[in-house]
């Protein structure tokens, strides 16, 4: 080996090894100054209330400020874009749902490019649970199949907009029955219950803290789409115990998690990880994270990139076949 090849080698260790270094010293100043947690769906939300329940003990440990910034619109895409370009520093997360997977899918021009986030830490996840109106002649699931069959297309489901895990779960709950639904998009999930409970609409799939509702008398529960225990006020039929064949094999559920940009280094990702789990796991942070509805799930980057690889297509070929899109 040449002097010069000796000289050029050399050089590109010490780039490396500096670049390395850096990183470890970025990692162990961070936070330098106020955190952001994007939430790109309305204050008051599922997504919104979990971040919420983490953002005040995230502080106490960095001993700087995390604030809660909500950008709905776009179905998620505003506050999405807003983070896939943020500073590569840590101090910009994003905590989405399943938008960040199902957007690339229906959206042809996305106002990002997806390979400008990464996945950060899977907290939780949520079953749907199958309420509908008081109105509705069916009191549990097999009687509720029978009846969107007798009522092909003519059955409506509420969802919190076009391409959410309510509406893409009420797709894939009506091939599974064999029927065609009415899908009635609306502003939310709150509005979505609105309609329920005010009979503009049959039915809803949504999270398992909406049963308040039905022990006030405003609708009914048939069943949740998983076939593990789930917390809950009431008892909740699981679709795998339903006397209806066609619908044991259907669950759906949605999970929450956070993400960040890409280029955040790989020593202040672990970190950021790292700090994130650990008050996740504090009691008191875990029950507000569940609370509304969700079930705890932690999942690391790795981890949390496979969960949502090994999701991707199933979400896709329901996207597909129901040619669900968003222009």
């Amino acid at each position: 080996m040449s002097i010069s090849q000796k000289f050029k080698r050399a050089a590109s260790w010490g780039v490396l090894i500096g670049a390395w270094a850096g990183a470890v010293v970025q990692a162990a100043e961070f936070p330098d100054k106020q955190v952001t947690i994007v939430v790109p769906y309305a204050a008051g939300g599922f997504t919104d209330q979990v971040a919420r329940a983490i953002a005040p003990v995230l502080a106490e440990k960095w001993g700087k400020p995390v604030v809660i910034d909500n950008r709905p619109g776009g179905g998620t895409t505003i506050g999405t874009a807003l983070v896939a370009r943020a500073p590569a520093d840590g101090h910009t997360l994003l905590l989405s749902s399943l938008g960040y997977l199902t957007n690339p899918l229906m959206m042809p021009r996305l106002p990002y490019d997806p390979q400008d986030l990464k996945p950060l830490m899977m907290v939780s996840e949520s079953p749907s649970v199958l309420y509908v109106g008081k109105q509705v002649p069916a009191n549990n699931l097999a009687e509720f199949a029978s009846y969107m069959r007798a009522n092909d297309g003519k059955v409506a489901f509420a969802s919190s907009g076009v391409g959410s895990s309510p509406h893409i779960c009420a797709e894939m709950l009506a091939s599974a029955v064999g029927a065609h639904i009415i899908h009635a998009p609306y502003r939310g999930n709150a509005p979505a219950l609105n309609a329920l409970m005010g009979g503009e609409v049959a039915a809803l799939l949504d999270a398992p803290s909406s049963v308040s509702y039905v022990q006030a008398g405003r609708m009914k529960v048939l069943g949740v789409a998983s076939d593990k225990p789930v917390r809950s006020a009431l008892p909740l039929t699981p679709f795998s115990q339903s006397s209806a064949p066609e619908l044991k094999p259907y669950s759906c559920s949605s999970f929450f998690g956070f993400f960040m940009p890409a280029k955040v280094p790989a020593a202040l990702q672990q970190r950021i990880y790292r700090d994130l789990r650990a008050v996740v796991e504090v009691p008191s942070v875990a029950d507000g994270v569940t609370r509304p509805g969700g079930e705890l799930h932690l999942l690391g980057p790795e981890d949390f990139t496979a969960y949502l690889d090994a999701q991707r297509p199933r979400w896709a070929a329901v996207i597909r076949e129901k040619h669900i899109t968003q222009e």
